[in-house]
């Protein structure tokens, strides 16, 4: 189960109190109603209800046709605008139907719009959703973090530089680490050094994209979204996005995660992070290249790094995933 998958469905399963089973999505030919593989390999073709995530292929919208009329209720997770991609974000060109025939962002419009449910993960979204893309029900499940997963405050920095890490796939990105061109080159190497969590040898290369010696960087490959929380043992976080649609989707996830392992962050200033410090009261918001300065300098003090650290995690507990679960089942609770 992919990144997305795991926050939005994944971590909530042990706090379901809903009968409820996951795995890959089947569709029987014979019965003409969907279904779930499990991990063990077996195939379950008895659920009232199938909560979808991502899947954009041709005949899903006549198989959700036929499912809902043999009595299924379809509910869909969208947790990104696929229709406000950045030209250089790998799934542009995938998606787009005229590249591809089989699987695209056009089907997952009908699919969308057909659904029972579309539960989403952001305001913006909400708004997208109906008016773009004509969905009448909609549900808002916020992303939420398992704090028990995390390990807070574990690393006082004393020595050596500061550690300012960032996590995610760079080939999945829409320009975003541009932010931060400049800003980690013209910073003092004797100060600040940097940490990518998420390296793949076959996307764009992080110590390029942020425009910066590669000997001031440190990596760790890409792992299971499982294995975040022990990932994230840097003295800073920073969550730079582009100002476009595709990324005002975006979710609180990545800063909430740095809050969870007790990691000061600095994030852009678009809508969703915006969201987070003004509800929350929690993180520094960079528009332009001398608000990273700024920041980075204010967090290069280890007592701020501290105090601000344990404030930011003290503020968000109730987006902890045993809320989120709750929210979850309420859901799913209101289509049976």
């Amino acid at each position: 189960m992919g990144g997305s998958g795991w926050i939005r469905i994944g971590q909530y399963s042990k706090y379901l109190k809903i009968d409820h089973v996951i795995g890959t999505l089947v569709y029987s030919k014979n019965t003409e109603i969907f279904g779930v593989t499990d991990t063990s390999g077996k195939h379950h073709l008895d659920c009232d209800i199938v909560y979808m995530q991502r899947w954009m292929m041709r005949d899903i919208p006549d198989n959700i046709r036929k499912a809902q009329a043999n009595g299924q209720i379809i509910i869909n997770d969208l947790d990104d605008w696929y229709w406000g991609l950045h030209h250089r974000h790998r799934a542009k060109n995938v998606l787009n139907s005229k590249n591809n025939t089989q699987e695209n962002s056009d089907f997952y419009r009908q699919i969308l719009s057909l659904s029972d449910l579309v539960v989403v993960s952001t305001p913006f979204l909400v708004d997208r959703a109906k008016t773009s893309l004509g969905v009448k029900n909609l549900a808002l499940l916020e992303n939420c973090v398992d704090f028990d997963a995390y390990a807070p405050f574990r690393r006082k920095h004393n020595d050596g530089p500061i550690v300012v890490g960032w996590h995610g796939s760079t080939g999945h990105r829409s320009g975003d680490l541009d932010c931060l061109r400049g800003v980690y080159s013209s910073s003092d190497p004797e100060q600040f050094s940097f940490h990518h969590t998420g390296h793949n040898s076959g996307n764009p290369l992080f110590w390029e994209e942020v425009d910066v010696d590669q000997s001031r960087v440190s990596l760790y490959p890409m792992v299971s979204p499982t294995q975040i929380p022990r990932m994230l043992t840097f003295d800073v976080g920073v969550a730079p996005l582009t100002d476009i649609p595709f990324n005002h989707a975006k979710s609180w996830i990545k800063p909430l995660e740095y809050i969870a392992a007790g990691v000061p962050f600095i994030a852009s200033k678009i809508s969703e992070y915006t969201r987070l410090q003004q509800q929350y009261g929690v993180g520094r918001l960079a528009k332009k290249f001398i608000d990273w300065k700024k920041h980075l300098e204010y967090l290069s003090d280890a007592e701020v790094r501290q105090s601000e650290a344990i404030a930011n995690w003290e503020a968000v507990q109730s987006l902890d995933v045993r809320r989120g679960a709750l929210r979850l089942d309420e859901i799913l609770e209101s289509v049976t």
